[in-house]
Order: C-alpha cells, then structure tokens, then sequence
C-alpha cells in the first residue's frame, strides 16, 4: 500500500505522519530508538504522538533521539533550533565531531538520512510515493535550497516543499480562504511565532504560498512553565526539565498532578501552577506581546475586522494556560482544535490538493550552429506542457560536429515564445469561398536565458575532429529549473549529474 509521508522541522523536534493512499488513514509515525512519545490534551480528549528530538550538535558526536531532551546541552546554541537560524542566514556553524569538521548542515543531513532509511525499513522504500518537507514561512526558499541540495545528494526524486501556515490552512479545512487576512500562530516549545500572511495560489511549485506581510518571534514557549514547575519542587526534589514536561503534560489533561517519587509526595493543581504564572507575569507578557502584532499590523492597514482566521499550531498551544489566553484575545477567529498536528496533516492534504501537475509554459531550445555554419539551428529541449519534476529526462543530444583540439563546448538555452492571440485580425476567405477573421500572429520570439551564466562543459582530453563525444540529458526540479546530466562517452563517465542551470517558466 502506498503511503504519502510529511515531514515537519519543529524547533527542537521533528514531526512525522504517514497517510495510506487507499484507504486515507492518518498515523503519526514511530521511528524506533530516534522516537520519544508524547500525551497531548485534545478536545477529543488525551492522544499519543510520536516525535523525533531533532538534534544537539556537541562534543564529539550528534546526539540525537531521547537523549536529547536529558543532555546539559539541550537548550544551547548546539540545538536544531540555533541550527535553523544559521542555515537561514546560510551560515553552517562548523564544529568538530570526531576528527572532523561538520557544518550544521551535514548534521541536519545525517540525522535526515537516518529517518528516511528508517521509514524505507518501515514502509518498504517502494511503498512511498511522496514525502513533504514542511518549513517555515519565513526564509522558505533558503530552507527550500537547502532541502533540495539535500534531496539531490541522496538521489531523492518525489518529494515537494511547502510551508507551515500553508499547511496550517489546509490541517484546518480551509482550503476556500485564500487571499484573505489570515494569523499563523506557531506556539513552540522554547519559541513563539506570529505571521500576518495572506495565502496565495501559485501556477508553479509549491501551488499555495505565504505571503508575508509582518511578522514577530519572541523567545517564550512551554520551556518556561517547565522551569516553573523545576523551582517549585526545587526544595523537595531536584526534576529535570524532562519531568518537568511529564508534570505540565499531565496537568493539561487532568486538573492535579499527584505522584511519589523517591518517597516524596509531589502535589500540584492546575489553578496553582497557573496563579504562579500570572504572580511571574507571563499572561501579561503574551498579551502584550500579540498587541504589539496588531500595532505592526496596523502599519499595512490591517486591523482585527480584517483577519478571517487565527491559525493556532505548536505542540504547547494545547497548554490551558496559553489557549486560554489567546482564546480571549482572537475571540471566536482563534482555531486551536488542532493545534497539535494541523501542520503536518495539512501537509498531506496539500498533496490532494495540489495533485494536478505543474507544467511547463513554454517551449525550450538549445542553439547550434548549423551543418554549413551560416547560421543556427534550435532543437527544441523542454517541450511545452512538460509536467514537472522529471526523474528519466525529459530529453537527450548528442553532442558532435567538434574541432581537433576543442577543449570545451558552451550550452545556449534559448527560451521560445509564440504569441496566442493578436488584436490584428483580416478578412480571408478560404478554398470554399467562406470569409472569416483570422489573427496575424507574429513571429516567434527567441530569449536567451542563460547568456549570463552559460553553461560550460569542459573536454578533457580534448575533442578529435567531428567526435561524438558528450550526451547531454535535460530534466525539470520540483522548483522548475532545468537539471542537465552530461555524460563522456569516450571515457564512459558522468561528469555533471543533474546539475542546476536556469528556472525555467
């Protein structure tokens, strides 16, 4: 049975559920000793899911799985989250592991080969259709990049790339709520997150995006009622943060925490824990915080009567004390139901929506000098209507017609357009002696595209008189740039495969 995977990069976890093309069953995916297990408070009551402690880069190796949430180095700027901020400003943070230097993108890449061989052991690797990465919306196409050079290295071909708030829209049943003002609340663990976006539709990948109008982030998430909860039974016992989270897990599914631990009766309500809270300012700090959104808000003419819906996500948004707040504040607008996985489902159903193949617009042609060399031929590479991505190309040449001693060839790509319509119109009349209107279309029109970065193919050993020498294949990426595959056909070796060149319309 063929399943559709997503794949969501939390801050300090990874989210990832499974969806069967036959029968349309959800389930958040367990991944063996990588995996930890949450209880999170639904409004259908207490539900189990799987997450997947991102990482913590430290010391001489990646820890990574359950031992991340008991390292002394958890909340650091070794963790994933400090790792997503500087592969967003496409600064790798190297460090040492080992005897050798590791940015953080070959650790994020590590960690992402071992999920994906486990879901391979788990599924069967032809048993996978899709896989969607979900990232956030803000420096998509820079996470985009890096997911697709990733993607490249491990010869992943069916994959897409979609953001959060996208995703959060369609885990929500909005689908119909584009173009219109919208919040995407990310509630995290160590992080807080406030977009003010507008969901727009796309005639290229991905097929529904954010548009960013403001944003806000402030550090201030569920790791600072844990912290709460550590000082209150500092004096009877020393928790870790892990413990900690248990307690504030449970008491948003019942009102009392009640345990012994060590001979030590632990006690703890609900009312108490939000009362020292409030006592430390933290409610006060939120509403502040989403009025000062509305104030940057009010900048580019948005007021509240302009927001349709807030989209509530984030593992602590289940937290009472949160969603209670933000449910007074956004009034009836605030969505909160499923907070807990609307992401990563609402990436799944991106995949229903979006099922329609992205096609190329135009057609595309590579330049050669014609037999006689008075003039140019173009053979057409990239048809019109080409669906994209492609995995096998789309097209293959062979390159020939070379000079002794050429020690490289040059790749012209050419961009062909016909008009469609034209308001210039005459009367015909045709072989039956009829008279219609017909359009004087004019001629094809011929762009260049890469004439400022053009592709050369250098020949090592240099060329023999009129070899044939270089088999060039063309292929499309998800994001619609032209992938070319050169293989040596007297050394019988690739020398570029799928290398990007240009983007393609």
């Amino acid at each position: 049975m063929a399943r559709n995977i997503s794949i969501f990069f939390n801050n300090v976890n990874l989210q990832v559920y499974s969806q069967d093309e036959e029968n349309g069953r959800v389930e958040s995916v367990h991944l063996g000793e990588i995996s930890t297990t949450v209880e999170i408070n639904t409004q259908a009551g207490p539900e189990k899911i799987h997450l997947i402690p991102a990482m913590i880069c430290y010391g001489e190796r990646i820890y990574c799985g359950q031992e991340v949430f008991t390292h002394k180095k958890f909340n650091s700027q070794a963790t994933f989250r400090y790792m997503k901020q500087y592969m967003s400003k496409k600064q790798y943070l190297p460090r040492i592991i080992g005897d050798q230097e590791i940015s953080t993108f070959q650790a994020a890449t590590d960690l992402l080969i071992n999920i994906i061989d486990r879901l391979h052991s788990l599924y069967g690797k032809d048993q996978i259709a899709m896989i969607v990465f979900i990232v956030q919306p803000l420096n998509f196409s820079v996470f985009a990049s890096t997911i697709e050079e990733f993607c490249l290295r491990i010869g992943l071909i069916n994959y897409k790339i979609v953001d959060e708030a996208v995703c959060a829209l369609l885990g929500y049943d909005l689908a119909n709520q584009t173009d219109q003002h919208l919040i995407y609340l990310q509630s995290g663990y160590t992080t807080i997150d406030l977009y003010l976006v507008k969901i727009v539709e796309s005639s290229h990948e991905p097929r529904l995006q954010s548009v960013i109008i403001c944003s806000m982030h402030k550090n201030y998430g569920a790791v600072d009622i844990d912290k709460v909860i550590q000082d209150y039974f500092a004096e009877q016992t020393p928790l870790t943060l892990k413990k900690a989270r248990e307690i504030r897990d449970r008491l948003n599914i019942k009102p009392l925490f009640q345990e012994n631990i060590d001979g030590i009766e632990l006690r703890l309500t609900r009312d108490e824990l939000h009362a020292m809270l409030d006592c430390k300012g933290y409610g006060k700090e939120l509403k502040v915080l989403l009025r000062d959104l509305f104030d940057l808000a009010s900048g580019f003419g948005v007021t509240y009567e302009n927001i349709r819906y807030v989209l509530g996500a984030g593992l602590s948004l289940p937290t009472f004390y949160y969603n209670n707040i933000m449910r007074k504040f956004f009034g009836p607008k605030f969505l909160s139901a499923k907070a807990h996985e609307t992401i990563p489902i609402g990436a799944l159903r991106y995949l229903k929506k979006g099922d329609r193949q992205a096609t190329i617009k135009a057609n595309y042609a590579l330049r050669s000098r014609t037999t006689k060399g008075d003039g140019y031929r173009f053979d057409i590479i990239i048809p019109k209507g080409t669906p994209y991505p492609t995995q096998n190309g789309v097209t293959s040449v062979i390159a020939n017609g070379f000079f002794a001693g050429q020690l490289e060839v040059e790749l012209d790509i050419f961009r062909m357009d016909r008009p469609e319509s034209s308001s210039d119109r005459e009367i015909v009349i045709d072989g039956a002696g009829r008279m219609h209107l017909e359009e004087n279309l004019g001629e094809e029109q011929q762009s260049f595209i890469n004439e400022a970065r053009p592709e050369i193919i250098p020949l090592d050993p240099p060329a023999m008189d009129n070899e044939q020498r270089l088999e060039i294949t063309f292929d499309i990426s998800l994001n619609c740039d032209l992938l070319i595959t050169v293989k040596d056909l007297r050394r019988n070796q690739t020398i570029w495969k799928r290398k990007k060149s240009v983007r393609l319309d």
